[in-house]
């Protein structure tokens, strides 16, 4: 009778393994949002737990209550479909307008005269003086040839690859919006089927989360945060359309290492040709006092650690590494590895970290001295 039971649970398990893999190869054209609304919906889930108890107070009409679940992942939805379609499409848009009046032989003649500027700047160090003056031969060939075509059609390819992001955003906002509402029975089927005890779960989740829900939200607060800055700052200098700028360098800031640098050093290219060099330090002091250091290392610290106190979400992975994870995950998955790439190697080391308390060490300690 045992073994009749044993062979029936083994069919079973075969099958669902079969039928998992076709669901795969159905879904296949569609993994990747799958995947990216998962974990956008798992780092998410403190606020969607927090709009669920407000719902649910009982000072609000039954109906309300009723439908908290609706409710709460119909709002996240909406929020997160405002705060990234509406800027994006304003973005791809205009970058569009923006390609379509750009001349090229004015952009040539700007150029070469910010290299003039700067081999002029140096004529009392010969030494460099000379070096410069020979890149500047050099750079003036090539920019008579195709290099600022090239640029130009990077430009246009960057801005037809965002057209795309658009169409990846409302399919991950419609798993996202799923997920969200059927969260708790997603988790509860998979804690069933898991041949982990409950405490090694709890713990996988937190660290899953508690990863990036500290590099979802430390980026959002940083594209926000720097793009308005960066928008104020060009509205005060005048001459620049500085919503759009604004914007492009919100979704700048994105891009590890190099950031908004990407939009302000053509700005500060531009006022040092009109001979604007108040303009340029006020530039220079905003773009790394404010938003490379007081935005990036402090404010955004002291965002975290509030929304840590509210939340309750927790994380022990190393900054660098998860530095390290978010270039590896935009290598690996585009703009969306940015939250890919912290959770799995998050997972890899929850897991990896459960692994090792469950096996039995001898001769070596737990530290190497």
């Amino acid at each position: 009778m045992n073994n009749k039971a044993d062979d029936g649970v083994r069919f079973l398990s075969y099958l669902t393994l079969f039928l998992l893999a076709a669901s795969l190869y159905i879904f296949s054209s569609y993994l990747h949002y799958i995947l990216v609304a998962a974990v956008l919906s798992l780092c998410t889930s403190h606020g969607y737990m927090a709009l669920v108890a407000f719902f649910k107070n009982p000072k609000l009409p039954s109906f309300i209550r009723k439908r908290s679940s609706l409710l709460s992942a119909s709002l996240l939805t909406l929020f997160f479909l405002c705060l990234l379609f509406g800027p994006l499409v304003y973005f791809v848009s205009e970058t569009y307008n923006q390609m379509s009046a750009v001349d090229i032989d004015h952009i040539k003649n700007v150029t070469m005269q910010l290299i003039d500027k700067i081999v002029a700047f140096t004529d009392s160090i010969p030494v460099l003086h000379n070096f410069l003056n020979s890149l500047k031969t050099e750079g003036f060939s090539a920019l008579k040839e195709v290099s600022i075509e090239a640029l130009y059609k990077t430009v246009n390819g960057v801005a037809s690859g965002a057209g795309g992001l658009v169409i990846q955003i409302g399919w991950i906002m419609i798993f996202y919006f799923l997920f969200n509402l059927n969260g708790r029975t997603i988790l509860a089927f998979t804690a069933r089927v898991m041949p982990t005890s409950f405490e090694h779960e709890q713990y996988l989740y937190r660290e899953c989360t508690g990863t990036v829900a500290v590099v979802f939200y430390g980026t959002l607060f940083n594209m926000l945060a720097q793009g308005l800055t960066f928008g104020v700052l060009m509205l005060f200098v005048g001459g620049y359309d500085s919503f759009y700028l604004g914007v492009l360098s919100g979704f700048c800031s994105v891009i590890p290492i190099v950031g908004a640098a990407l939009v302000y050093i053509p700005v500060i290219a531009l006022e040092l040709v009109a001979g604007n060099y108040s303009n340029v330090i006020i530039i220079l002091i905003v773009a790394w006092g404010v938003m490379g250091f007081f935005i990036d290392n402090i404010l955004r610290i002291i965002f975290i650690s509030y929304l840590k106190k509210i939340f309750g979400f927790e994380y022990t992975m190393n900054e660098v590494l998860i530095l390290l994870s978010i270039l590896a995950g935009i290598a690996s998955f585009g703009f969306w590895g940015l939250i890919i790439g912290p959770s799995v190697i998050a997972l890899s080391l929850a897991a990896a970290n459960l692994y090792s308390s469950q096996i039995h060490h001898s001769g070596f300690p737990d530290e190497i001295p």
